[in-house]
């Protein structure tokens, strides 16, 4: 996903949804502190400042050992509450729980419907059904299949 982000230099918005997106995965610490780090950064300097707010909120609450960092978060959040607007608008709504769809990283609400890969269980949107799963290139989407069956106990009738 941060590979993607990176090779969308012209589309400011989408750049900031993946960065977005990336700091809902469940990483390390250390690793989801440098994604808030990233999506801060990011919404920042597009005038998102709301947004930005929020990523440097929850920078602060994760108790950063860099204390440039904290500096930085601090800065941020009090540009955000003295303008807590948003330059442009975002596909992403950090309030409602998500998934993110494993091939068009888009992100699926909760309530909203998918398909998962029978293999690895990725969540896909249901227009990926048929394909082949693009995170374990190993199953397609959405195919009924049995899994891995060890003794004849297993099987399905």
């Amino acid at each position: 996903m941060e590979l993607k982000r990176r090779e969308m230099n012209n589309d400011s918005v989408r750049q900031q949804e993946l960065a977005a997106y990336f700091t809902h995965l469940n990483l390390q610490l250390a690793h989801q502190r440098l994604a808030l780090i990233s999506a801060m950064n990011v919404c920042f300097k597009a005038k998102n400042l709301a947004t930005a707010g929020n990523f440097a909120r929850r920078l602060l609450e994760s108790n950063p050992a860099n204390e440039n960092h904290a500096k930085i978060a601090r800065q941020v959040l009090q540009a955000s509450e003295r303008n807590n607007t948003d330059a442009s608008q975002l596909n992403y709504d950090y309030r409602n729980p998500f998934v993110v769809c494993g091939a068009t990283y888009f992100p699926i609400y909760k309530g909203q419907k998918y398909t998962t890969c029978p293999y690895c269980s990725s969540r896909f949107v249901p227009a990926q059904e048929g394909k082949l799963c693009s995170v374990c290139d190993l199953a397609v989407v959405s195919a009924d299949t049995s899994g891995l069956l060890s003794s004849p106990s297993q099987v399905r009738r």
